[in-house]
């Protein structure tokens, strides 16, 4: 079976808070509720987008707002995943390297899939092989299934799995996997370490190394 390096998207491939932050921003003020700051949204991201909206909305609002505002989100974020989002620099280069060197890429997201493949054929292309969100039937990360569908399609085995939440060390936990934590997403790296990180990374530089060395 190939080698497979698989990787969580949001805040370890894509640079996204800010546009995650702008899309919940326009689906709650289109209801007129109450924004929320980039930060905030910091902790709301992780386990999909349900989750998501649920945590954009004060309890009180939930019973009446979260499937209205769900939708336009949906439908927001959509559109900019068409459109093209933004990897952190150096991460294209980084993909093609590691194909070059004979690993498959992939990427297994809590993010819906019809937007994860939207990202996959407008930002990424070619440097991945494959690109999976959240599929009905499959549980989300941290659950194992998820990763072990993407590798199924692939006839792949994992040599590294790479994210920079605690969601996703507790995936490759679960999963198995040698994990690595990204220090430049969404998620502290004391929070990386005490999720079961085997290796951080602080540098685009640094994870490309990590990787390199992981090939059989």
């Amino acid at each position: 079976m190939k080698p497979t390096l698989l990787f969580d998207l949001d805040g370890t491939l894509l640079d996204s808070l800010a546009d995650i932050t702008r899309c919940g921003n326009e689906a709650l003020a289109l209801s007129g509720l109450p924004l929320r700051a980039q930060e905030d949204y910091r902790g709301y991201i992780g386990n999909g987008a349900r989750l998501l909206v649920r945590r954009m909305l004060a309890p009180e609002d939930r019973p009446a707002w979260e499937e209205r505002v769900y939708a336009d989100y949906m439908r927001i974020y959509e559109d900019l995943c068409a459109k093209g989002c933004r990897p952190f620099p150096g991460i294209l280069a980084m993909l093609r390297t590691l194909r070059e060197a004979g690993f498959l890429t992939a990427v297994i997201s809590n993010k819906p899939d019809s937007q994860t493949r939207r990202v996959w054929e407008s930002t990424f292309g070619d440097t991945l092989d494959l690109a999976q969100g959240q599929l009905e039937g499959i549980p989300t990360k941290p659950d194992p299934a998820g990763p072990r569908e993407v590798l199924r399609r692939l006839g792949g085995s994992c040599a590294a799995y790479v994210g920079d939440s605690e969601v996703d060390m507790q995936t490759g936990k679960n999963c198995g996997f040698y994990t690595i934590g990204v220090t430049w997403g969404m998620k502290p790296r004391e929070l990386l370490l005490e999720s079961g990180a085997d290796a951080l990374a602080d540098s685009v530089e640094e994870l490309t190394g990590l990787l390199l060395a992981r090939k059989p």
